[in-house]
């Protein structure tokens, strides 16, 4: 006979209790107990409950090496019918067979109908430390069942693979958002679909009578940071500064030849470098920076309310003043073939010129944004790495502890940069030192970003897995939260970030009036679904786990809480750096600081 106590720890999320019967067997080093109900009167699993249970096992089974969790709804008489499948959120059971000897087995999972669950212990294993043939056993027969749970599929010819469900009701619910999360996600977008059939711009497919109609949709839930774009929108150092620390800080590359295609002179540039300096003095001193939105070229369009919109493809030309001067366009051209048709547009030209090609520019943003820094490489390259996670590491591994242009337009955006697509460009020292930009001041995307990743750099080495999981915990939290956090801010005000452009990019110089730039710009309905969706998409709608705070408690070892305590004092310090630094600017860089960064993509 053995006498046990079995501790059992249940979820406080809503609907994490449960009617169902649950009971356990003991597998051990000498063989597995029978089932033993866990039964009292009443129910026993209450969400944010946590309740002892006294077990007698007819044998010793011996070193215990895993538990086994056993859950079936109650026995009903046959006149009754059954009952609906009833979830449970288990955080954790606890064996204890003597004071202060206790065995913890971490869950921290929703158990879906009847059905079986074999926990391990809390301490993290990796394959070749399973030396019992029943744990290696039970390591591949998880691995095995998971493959068969979360299979690959191809979605679309050329993006990333992804998990083969066809809808987010197949997914299972360890991986769905919770019922809170889901309600606070609905309620929000139908107060803001509210508010703006309210003000009845939601149903007009028409222009925008000005940008000062447009004032009255800026309203909608204004920020700080959207107040200051709305301020600072026209200025050729605002414009310039959203390249480092807007919402695509990741295409900017110091300059040391100018393309070919893009044949800017000496006389174009001359009224903002001033005298005694040439482009190819500043190009040898380090001082030029380019923005080649490129990948745009030729890119399929939308159709809008009937009306085909219109892409460009722009080349920007960037001048960072001596010492701490602000960063400054010298020069844009908006298609990738030099010639009559496609003027280079400067800071001397006609106001409405300059601030059209500018808005050009913008648009380009907005497309490269959503469809490859921030779909591709914060959403569909995450999934992959979760999907790979789920399907090749089981629940006591170590790492796994740890954890317009309309489709068409999009998803030939995102096929051209996965053929292009490299392993540095995801890890974030190399690409700032393949785009060379080091030393360029205020730079607070890089700035930030460096402390958050901190760690040294083939899978070869110890090093270089290290450097291979810190590149996927930093895209799928940091990364994510950089290029998405800020996207109602900068798009709120629509002409800073517009989403489509109703007219073609301009062949000449001197056409551009007030009017035409106006209807250039998206219509008031397009303009409203987009700021509609970025709204949601900017804002965490609940169920918060910012960067570092693990309240599912995997790790049972002293090592790896000191690990977390010290990753966590490390996130306190540069909060308060960034703070500091934040107070001197008269637009606070707050997208990476540690708080504000969720632990991963979670909207």
């Amino acid at each position: 006979m053995a006498k046990f106590r079995v501790r059992v720890a249940t979820g406080e999320a809503c609907g994490a209790g449960t009617w169902d019967k649950v009971s356990v067997s003991i597998v051990g080093t000498q063989g597995e107990s029978p089932l033993v109900p866990l039964d009292r009167l009443g129910k026993e699993f209450t969400a944010g409950a946590e309740e002892d249970f006294e077990v007698t096992l007819p044998q010793d089974v011996g070193a215990v090496l895993m538990l086994r969790v056993h859950k079936a709804p109650p026995e009903l008489p046959l006149s009754l019918g059954s009952l609906h499948p009833d979830a449970w959120f288990c955080r954790w059971f606890q064996l204890e067979w003597l004071p202060g000897a206790a065995l913890r087995f971490p869950c921290y999972q929703w158990l879906e109908g009847a059905g079986d669950l074999v926990l391990r212990q809390g301490a993290a294993k990796v394959s070749w430390e399973d030396h019992h043939p029943k744990l290696q056993h039970q390591r591949q027969e998880e691995l095995k069942a998971r493959k068969e749970m979360y299979s690959w599929k191809t979605y679309i010819e050329g993006w990333p693979h992804c998990l083969d469900h066809m809808t987010v009701k197949d997914l299972d619910l360890n991986i769905k958002y919770s019922a809170i999360k889901n309600a606070r996600f609905f309620f929000k977008v139908q107060s803001a679909v509210t508010e703006l059939k309210i003000k009845g711009f939601l149903s007009r497919t028409g222009l925008w009578r000005s940008l000062r109609e447009m004032r009255r949709m800026f309203n909608f839930h204004k920020t700080p940071a959207a107040e200051y774009v709305f301020e600072h929108w026209q200025e050729d150092a605002f414009f310039a500064s959203q390249f480092l620390n807007g919402l695509n800080p990741v295409l900017i590359r110091r300059c040391h030849s100018l393309p070919k295609n893009f044949p800017v002179t000496d006389d174009m540039v001359a009224p903002v470098l001033g005298p005694g300096t040439s482009l190819q003095a500043e190009l040898e001193k380090g001082s030029l920076f380019l923005v080649d939105h490129g990948i745009l070229s030729g890119i399929q369009t939308n159709v809008i309310n009937g009306k085909p919109q219109f892409s460009a493809a722009p080349m920007t030309l960037l001048y960072q003043c001596s010492g701490s001067g602000p960063l400054l366009p010298l020069a844009i051209q908006l298609k990738q073939t030099p010639g009559p048709d496609n003027p280079i547009f400067l800071p001397s030209d006609d106001k409405w010129d300059w601030l059209l090609a500018k808005t050009w520019v913008r648009n380009a943003e907005f497309s490269v944004h959503e469809a490859v820094t921030h779909l591709l490489h914060a959403h569909l390259l995450p999934e992959v790495f979760a999907l790979a996670t789920l399907r090749h590491l089981p629940h006591c591994h170590p790492l796994f502890k740890s954890t317009g242009l309309g489709i068409g337009g999009f998803s030939e955006l995102i096929k051209r940069n996965m053929e292009q697509l490299s392993y540095s460009v995801l890890c974030l020292p190399e690409d700032i030192r393949a785009r060379d930009v080091a030393d360029i001041p205020g730079y607070y995307y890089r700035d930030d970003g460096m402390q958050i990743w901190g760690v040294p750099s083939s899978l070869d080495t110890q090093e270089a897995l290290v450097q291979y999981v810190t590149m996927v915990i930093f895209t799928c939290s940091a990364k994510h939260a950089a290029v998405s956090a800020g996207q109602f801010d900068a798009c709120v005000w629509m002409p800073n970030l517009p989403p489509t452009m109703q007219l073609p990019p301009p062949t000449s110089k001197g056409q551009v009036r007030p009017e035409g730039f106006i209807a250039t710009l998206p219509p008031v309905n397009a303009t409203c679904d987009v700021i509609i969706a970025l709204w949601m998409l900017s804002k965490e709608p609940g169920d918060r786990r910012p960067l570092g705070h693990y309240p599912d408690e995997h790790f049972t070892e002293d090592a790896p809480r000191r690990s977390m305590a010290a990753f966590q004092r490390q996130l306190v310090q540069i909060s308060r750096d960034i703070g500091e630094r934040n107070r001197s600017l008269a637009l606070p860089y707050i997208y990476l600081d540690p708080p504000l960064i969720e632990n991963s993509v979670s909207i």
